[in-house]
């Protein structure tokens, strides 16, 4: 807790409440004192207790008391489908992976970490249904949240759990009562609902029938934990799948990868990760749908490396090396400072494995060969689905080639890895501005500026090749203003 100033707090008493939280259930301390404080103001209200010793001496033997006040430290927003990229990703890659792995009369597993009042649980549900396998399902639903269970099993529901996009799925199984709607039975019977503390080490275990899962949905629960009960809790998961079981996180959860041994694939959305079955095929991009054929090159393609309309040179000097570089990827690094486009490629092409050698190669390529340094590109993110960089070069690269559609694409990869990267929003406004979207490229722009004016003017942006934050904040805010001023004249 030394990173929360004691005048935000208004007893200590908090503090201990926090850190036996901490402690009991590996909750990071709350970014917002004056919430926190009202939450556990409102949990000792609830258990009768209006003094902290008392309070934290039953926290401590009654289980009961911590979930409630652990319910009041968490948001518990959910809807219907909500993030309707996710079960479009278990419809289009997830259940026909299992049918061709495991065959016609397999039972799917699918659990729901951190269900809530069910809407997540009931949409797998109804999505298996869907698809086919009512007889073949077995849905798992687990909360810490003991009243949260209690709401998700009577499933009666009001119209702010069907805002979705998706949300039509839903209507045929919902009965109009009143002002609340309740849920089919065909639909309740489908799940089972049991009580869950991810932060225990109580699962995978056939008692909570958490084991051999085909898909997991454990999605923003993760960004509550601090590191050490994420790397717990990452282990667990991954035990919980089936060989060849996909898991899916929230867009704002932590990475996951270096806490088990997931293989990691990039979707168009995000990060999924999966435990690849024996004998499997790496397997690191999906795309949520079938993608139709790329489009053709054009006939001329460029032949330099184009960056986005801005001040960026065309072949912009390496960062500095780090000390335990190897000598081929400094001497790369250095190579293509001074121009010699294939001596770079020579060198850095000696380390597939560094996602940083991999990016020098595609930089230098850029300038003998664009066509031929985005195939390189594409090929070194699929080894490395994690590196920015790389997706942030692959855009940069399909931009320069007229190819709008893919580098929209990559940029959002870039940005999905690293949501503070000012160049990528930099150049998402251009590329959405060439599509006709004119409020995204507005968005993007507007981004861009409030990212680079909250860096001190002379900070060089990060992939920025050397640029400085207080230009770029100029840029972002130039191509705004002129895209205000071009939707203002139309109106008039």
């Amino acid at each position: 807790m030394s990173g929360d100033r004691p005048q935000d707090w208004r007893h200590p008493g908090y503090l201990a409440v926090i850190d036996l939280v901490a402690a009991r259930a590996g909750l990071l301390p709350p970014s917002c004192p004056a919430a926190a404080m009202e939450g556990i103001d409102r949990a000792m209200a609830r258990a009768g207790q209006s003094d902290f010793p008392s309070y934290l001496a039953r926290l401590e033997v009654d289980s009961a008391l911590l979930d409630d006040l652990l319910v009041e430290l968490t948001i518990g927003e959910t809807y219907f489908f909500r993030n309707p990229e996710h079960f479009q990703f278990v419809r289009h890659q997830v259940l026909p992976d299992v049918r061709r792995r495991r065959g016609p009369t397999h039972v799917v597993r699918a659990w729901s970490a951190g269900c809530a009042s069910g809407e997540e649980p009931y949409s797998l549900a109804v999505l298996l249904m869907e698809e086919g396998y009512g007889e073949r399902m077995e849905v798992r639903a687990t909360d810490v949240s003991r009243a949260a269970l209690a709401r998700a099993q009577v499933a009666r529901y009001g119209e702010w759990s069907l805002r979705g996009p998706e949300a039509s799925h839903m209507r045929p199984f919902l009965h109009l009562e009143g002002k609340r709607y309740t849920l089919d039975t065909r639909v309740r019977e489908r799940v089972h609902f049991g009580y869950l503390n991810l932060a225990d080490d109580t699962w995978p275990s056939s008692a909570h029938g958490i084991w051999g899962m085909d898909v997991i949905f454990c999605r923003n629960v993760l960004i509550y934990f601090n590191r050490a009960t994420i790397e717990a809790v990452a282990r667990r998961l991954h035990a919980s799948l089936a060989d060849g079981g996909f898991l899916i996180a929230g867009p704002s959860d932590p990475s996951l990868a270096a806490y088990a041994p997931f293989e990691t694939l990039l979707t168009d959305w995000g990060i999924v990760y999966h435990r690849p079955a024996s004998g499997e095929a790496s397997r690191t991009a999906y795309q949520t749908r079938p993608s139709a054929p790329p489009p053709a090159p054009p006939p001329a393609p460029p032949r330099a490396f184009t960056p986005p309309p801005g001040p960026a040179a065309p072949a912009p000097p390496p960062p500095t090396p780090e000390p335990t570089a190897p000598a081929e990827l400094a001497g790369a690094q250095r190579a293509l400072a001074a121009g010699d486009w294939r001596e770079a490629v020579r060198l850095a092409g000696a380390h597939p494995e560094d996602a940083a050698a991999e990016a020098v190669a595609v930089r230098a390529l850029a300038n003998l060969e664009p066509l031929a340094a985005v195939r390189r590109c594409a090929e070194a993110a699929l080894r490395h689905p994690l590196a920015v960089e790389l997706r942030y070069l692959e855009a940069l690269l399909l931009l320069g080639l007229g190819r709008l559609p893919e580098s929209e694409r990559a940029a959002r990869q870039a940005l999905y890895l690293e949501p503070s990267l000012a160049v990528a929003h930099l150049m998402l406004g251009h590329i959405l501005q060439r599509q006709g979207d004119g409020a995204g490229a507005r968005r993007a722009f507007r981004t861009a500026e409030s990212l680079c004016a909250s860096l001190p003017p002379e900070t060089r942006v990060p992939l920025g090749d050397g640029e400085r934050a207080g230009h770029l904040a100029e840029v972002a805010r130039a191509e705004h203003t002129r895209l205000e001023q071009a939707r203002e004249e139309v109106r008039e």
